[in-house]
């Protein structure tokens, strides 16, 4: 009979166990799942700090304007303040590898690691953290961190940051789990990256974890590790990389609380059978202190207090509960911990305002954003208010009021600092309510955002200069070929020796020359921007070079309107004196523009030290304040009118530098203000000049009448450069393919042969090929005249069979001087 009235108190013990049993282990999964969450907030604000690393590096003005050996510089520069980075490589949406940190400028391994990755940034243009892979100039496995540069709405270069995995490792460490504990992290192909204990990176993981993360992106699975030994694992998924963090609990350890919870329970059963309804008074009355204590810690836990647990407790279960409800605590504290940690990471404060009692509170981090002292803050709304900038203050208070309605908020305004610095701050907030809707408090994070605006302000400030240049190019092309349609009417109507043709033909001229100029600038500004250009040395001295540049302009009567005026001493330079003296005349062409007709312009060539200088002086327009140094900028001129008068691209002054700077020298401009003219100087290292020698006379070689083919499918330049040379006496053929030409070839073998290599069949080089190939093709000059004037079509155009390479347009000076050359 007493055993039939306790089977149900037996049933309910035995229900309550199994219940206990299955409570205590979802506790553990909770805690161990909320454990790896914090784990992963680690990673992922690591992973941020790089992203935000990389990303200022990418918005470098170096980067923007294409000058990589500046930027090469600057990322060892920058490598050497990242611990946690092996390398800092520059590539190409193409996949070209452009530079690498750890090696020299103009040396960098071939492009390496996960090309899917890769791929990604350039689709999205967004940053994208890659799996592990290999690489060239790192062969070890690693994970890179991958940003674009993006210029417009196109992708211009990626960077990527190969990581030091020990530093991935260091954050697992800090976890300081249990030694029969693993945690690994895992990339998205499900290799691991980093894992305690250690495996190579690279390695697959083991095939409970894979199943696992291919059913869910997060859980608890049972399985057994790379070692085979049986655990429980919560894992979680990272949104920002992908990557995924397991942590494997041994299943001894989380059967053992479980089974103890069922030991705990089945004695409580035994000891309530034993001593039955006679102690149920008593043990109640044991029962209801700690449960009267343990409901006082839980209004503690509530206000943030530490638990008061009693020390001694008659139920242990009571005293576990209480021990759990600590651990909770300590686990939310560790967590704060971990979110201070990744704010940290991402430079960011965090602040908090209690709508009830309008009181700010301010992290010690936000308050470093302001340039404010540690605890420093106000803790007022108006508080806040006077650090905002003045303009900016309507405009945040009104900002601040709306989340209240709109409950988020995201505001970027300007702040002033205690030294007077204004800085952009970003803050995204989000309004808390309670239980019953009640606006209760509204939590933020601010971060300094002055970088990112700074690069948007100079991304704005390129645009607007490109939209100047391309209605200057507009203006700059239409005028001379306004002038050459009006002379092409001309010489159409008038007679060849009347007056009107003789004055079309010299604007004919003129107006092509400046055409040749500017195609010329353009393309050698293109040039230059990817680093195209060579340079063909010789010692040479530099005032006999400025001194011919300087003749040349007289006798062509460019500086007919000016006052010219020379000073100019021995100086020699190591340099190419092509392009020497194209600065010289991008000098003199600027000085000739902005100076009124009658004033003076002065040159000179005097050596300095271990310095060449060479300067051009002039009586101008002169410079506004501050904007000598932009005046060498690509797209940047002074001001201007509508008419235009002074012509040009605003490309000179900037082939000036680089030219200057790809020798080895240096560039600079002043000026005392509008109207007081301006001076230019360029300074070159100076070399010692070479011994003395006797210098005999050498006349230039004359050229006979000859056989000449020209091979050309422009109809207006194959008769042009027909008539140029039939008027030199020569016998001229033309043909406008390449198979009439090889036919006319083949009919009367030619001295010398005109070939384009753009064709509409074959191509020139191919021409030239068969026509050395063909009888008495040995003994034919082969000359090519063509639009492609690059260091690599001219070593195809020799590789063909060509004598000579000649890019378009060419001077019939030039023409002569070579075809005699050759003959």
């Amino acid at each position: 009979m007493v055993a039939g009235a306790l089977a149900p108190v037996v049933l309910f013990a035995v229900i309550s166990a199994a219940l206990l049993v299955q409570q205590e282990r979802r506790t553990i999964e909770r805690e161990a799942i909320g454990r790896t969450r914090a784990a992963m907030s680690a990673i992922d604000a690591a992973l941020l700090g790089h992203i935000t690393t990389l990303k200022a590096l990418a918005a470098s003005k170096n980067l923007v304007t294409g000058n990589l050996q500046a930027f090469h510089e600057e990322s060892q520069r920058v490598l050497r303040t990242q611990p946690e980075w092996q390398n800092i490589g520059v590539a190409t949406p193409a996949k070209e590898q452009l530079s690498d940190a750890i090696l020299p400028y103009g040396k960098h391994a071939a492009f390496g690691g996960d090309d899917a990755a890769f791929d990604e940034v350039v689709r999205t243009r967004q940053p994208v953290i890659g799996d592990v892979a290999g690489g060239s100039a790192i062969r070890m496995e690693t994970v890179r961190v991958r940003v674009p540069m993006v210029l417009g709405r196109e992708v211009r270069y990626v960077l990527s940051a190969p990581l030091k995995l020990e530093s991935l490792a260091e954050i697992l460490q800090a976890q300081k789990l249990p030694h029969d504990w693993v945690i690994a992290l895992a990339d998205r192909h499900r290799k691991i990256i980093v894992r305690i204990p250690s495996v190579a990176p690279g390695t697959p993981a083991s095939e409970s974890f894979s199943e696992a993360i291919a059913r869910a992106p997060e859980g608890w699975f049972r399985g057994s590790t790379l070692e085979g030994k049986e655990t429980y694992t919560p894992y979680v998924t990272s949104q920002l990389s992908g990557w995924v963090l397991g942590i494997a609990i041994p299943a001894t350890t989380v059967n053992r609380g479980a089974w103890r919870t069922f030991a705990l329970t089945a004695t409580g059963v035994a000891l309530a059978l034993g001593m039955a309804l006679g102690l149920a008074w008593f043990i109640g009355r044991r029962i209801e202190a700690p449960i009267a204590s343990l409901a006082m810690a839980t209004h503690a836990l509530g206000r943030g207090e530490r638990l008061a647990v009693p020390s001694e407790a008659p139920i242990d279960e009571i005293t576990r509960l209480a021990q759990t409800l600590q651990k909770s605590v300590d686990a939310m504290r560790e967590r704060e911990d971990r979110l201070r940690l990744a704010l940290d990471a991402g430079r960011m404060g965090s602040w908090e305002w209690d709508v009830r009692t309008n009181r700010l509170a301010w992290s010690p981090e936000l308050e470093a954003i302001h340039g404010l002292a540690q605890h420093s803050f106000a803790g007022t709304f108006e508080a806040l208010l006077q650090e905002v900038h003045p303009e900016d203050r309507e405009r945040v208070r009104a900002e601040m009021t709306a989340i209240l309605e709109r409950e988020e908020q995201h505001l970027e305004y300007r702040i002033v600092r205690p030294d007077g610095a204004i800085r952009w701050v970003e803050s995204r907030a989000k309004l808390v309510r309670d239980p019953p809707g009640t606006a209760q408090r509204v939590v933020g994070v601010c971060m300094d955002i002055t970088g990112r605006k700074q690069v948007e302000e100079a991304l704005k400030e390129t645009s607007r200069a490109k939209d100047e240049f391309l209605a200057m190019l507009s203006h700059e092309l239409r005028n001379p070929l306004a002038a050459l349609s009006a002379a092409a009417h001309v010489l159409k109507l008038a007679h060849p020796n009347e007056a009107p043709a003789i004055k079309a033909r010299a604007v004919v001229e003129r107006q092509t020359r400046h055409m040749a100029r500017l195609v010329g600038d353009l393309l050698d500004i293109s040039r230059l921007a990817m680093g195209k250009v060579g340079l063909e040395r010789e010692r040479f001295n530099l005032a006999e070079a400025v001194r011919n540049v300087v003749t040349v302009w007289r006798s062509s009567g460019r500086l007919e309107r000016h006052h010219v005026t020379t000073s100019i001493r021995s100086a020699w330079v190591d340099a190419d004196r092509a392009r020497i003296e194209q600065v010289l005349s991008n000098l003199l062409d600027n000085a000739v523009k902005f100076t009124p007709a009658g004033k003076r312009i002065h040159v000179a060539v005097e050596q300095l030290g271990d310095w060449a200088v060479l300067s051009v002086e002039d009586e101008g327009e002169g410079l506004l304040p501050g904007s000598a140094e932009r005046m060498f900028d690509l797209f940047v001129q002074g001001e201007r009118g509508l008419d235009r008068a002074a012509g040009g691209l605003g490309v000179g002054l900037a082939l000036v530098k680089r030219l200057t700077e790809m020798h080895g020298g240096t560039v600079s401009a002043s000026s005392a203000g509008r109207g007081h003219g301006a001076a230019f100087s360029v300074k070159l290292p100076t070399v010692l000049p070479p011994a003395a020698r006797a210098l005999e006379p050498e006349s230039g070689p004359v050229l006979a009448p000859c056989r000449v083919l020209i091979v050309e499918d422009n109809d207006d330049a194959r008769l042009m450069l027909h008539e140029a040379l039939a008027f030199s006496g020569h016998q001229v053929r033309e043909a406008r393919d390449g198979a009439t030409g090889l036919a006319l070839a083949a009919q009367s073998t030619p001295d010398i042969a005109l070939i384009d290599i753009g064709l509409p069949d074959l191509d020139g080089y191919e021409v030239a090929r068969r026509l050395r190939a063909s009888p008495g093709g040995r003994r034919m000059a082969l000359i090519a005249i063509t639009g492609y004037g690059q260091t690599e079509d001219q070593r195809r155009a020799y590789e063909a069979g060509f004598d000579a390479h000649l890019t378009k347009p060419v001077a019939p000076e030039r023409l002569k001087q070579v075809m005699a050359g050759l003959k």
